[in-house]
């Protein structure tokens, strides 16, 4: 048994050694990805794209083609920040499970024991059987702020009356009061914005803590994620413009028509596709939360017996064959996605300064070239 098991240390170590040699690394520009997201830019009439692939041995491979600032003429690159939606999701669900670890809260825990005393609160549908795992997996319930009338009306009035568009986090909760629920809680999906911002009333009210302050001790600093900023104000620093239909979203004094403060746990991150697959590599390794309450983000949540391929967990979309964890974000002017494919241990994320476009599929064409050019280097 000793023989046999001299060779078996000899390569474990040799693995290890590869594993710290790439992670040392800087980051691989690659030609070949340049010109794939060059054709998919024009395909799609993007201004700029970019991409970030982290390979099975922490290589990291990145390509960036076209314009960030069209009326400047600056070149798109790989660290300047975009908004990232509602890819900000995944960190808010990752935060709430470092609490459960903590003690602070369960998942069983009713909403109202911890917001049920706000106005809002009495509004909400199924407010007495909802509970914290609900509010992560999207079966509470709950209706969705982008998709009131109410959201739509005054999107157009505080537009035309004072040229931007601004608000609170109990407004866009008390959007979906009064709704009725699409279904009994627990018993069905329905993607909800405004349970993801209840959820961060939660966790601010069990801890008494800032959100965006949580998350920079918990998860940001200890990871290195240093270029993720928080979008708590009306000017956010070191982004690129966005681009809606052609219109620039930016204006002279570094304001947007919507305050990205508004979004906060909804998604409310400036991120890059680089930190991006740092983020889903070191949580889905168990680096950021425990291996154990990775898997519950992963597994838990309803599943639609007519759709068994996907479910959606704790702050992930979950597809089942091929297996990965993604989620994509959607800011005026900007789209982001982000995938992580448990088998092959391939992390990519893509990233466009305009809106209205199809990164699913970009994502699937990124991971086709990574296979057929990388895999074997």
């Amino acid at each position: 048994m000793q023989l046999r098991a001299a060779p078996l240390v000899g390569i474990c170590l040799l693995a290890l050694s590869n594993y710290l040699t790439h992670a040392n690394e800087p980051p691989m520009n690659s030609a070949s990805l340049d010109q794939l997201l060059e054709t998919i830019r024009v395909e799609q009439d993007m201004p700029g794209f970019r991409a970030a692939v982290l390979m099975p041995d922490e290589r990291l491979v990145r390509g960036v083609v076209g314009q960030g600032d069209i009326e400047n003429d600056v070149p798109l690159n790989h660290s300047i920040g975009m908004p990232g939606g509602s890819t900000g999701k995944t960190f808010v669900a990752a935060l709430a499970m470092l609490l459960v670890e903590d003690g602070v809260f369960t998942l069983d825990d009713l909403a109202a024991q911890w917001v049920g005393d706000r106005e809002w609160f009495a509004g909400l549908p199924n407010k007495d059987d909802m509970r914290i795992r609900h509010l992560l997996s999207h079966s509470s319930g709950m209706s969705d702020y982008p998709r009131t009338r109410k959201f739509l009306a005054l999107q157009i009035w505080r537009a035309l009356r004072y040229g931007g568009i601004s608000f609170e986090r109990e407004e866009l909760i008390e959007m979906v009061t009064g709704i009725k629920p699409y279904f009994p809680v627990g018993e069905g999906f329905s993607y909800s914005d405004s349970g993801y911002i209840v959820l961060g009333m939660i966790i601010e009210a069990a801890t008494g803590r800032d959100y965006y302050d949580l998350l920079r001790e918990r998860i940001l600093e200890p990871h290195g994620f240093h270029e993720i900023q928080p979008q708590n104000q009306s000017v956010l620093s070191n982004i690129t413009p966005g681009y809606m239909r052609g219109a620039r979203n930016l204006r002279a004094d570094g304001t947007m028509k919507t305050n990205p403060a508004s979004e906060w746990t909804g998604g409310g991150l400036v991120t890059n596709p680089t930190m991006l697959v740092q983020f889903y590599r070191t949580l889905a390794d168990g680096r950021i939360v425990s291996p154990e309450s990775f898997e519950r983000m992963r597994d838990a949540g309803w599943q639609n017996p007519e759709s068994p391929g996907w479910h959606y967990g704790y702050g992930l979309f979950v597809t089942h064959k091929p297996a990965f964890i993604e989620h994509g974000g959607l800011w005026s002017g900007y789209r982001t996605h982000v995938r992580h494919y448990e088998k092959e241990q391939i992390t990519i994320s893509v990233q466009t300064n305009r809106d209205s476009v199809d990164l699913e599929s970009a994502t699937d064409r990124v991971k086709q070239l990574i296979e057929r050019e990388f895999m074997a280097l």
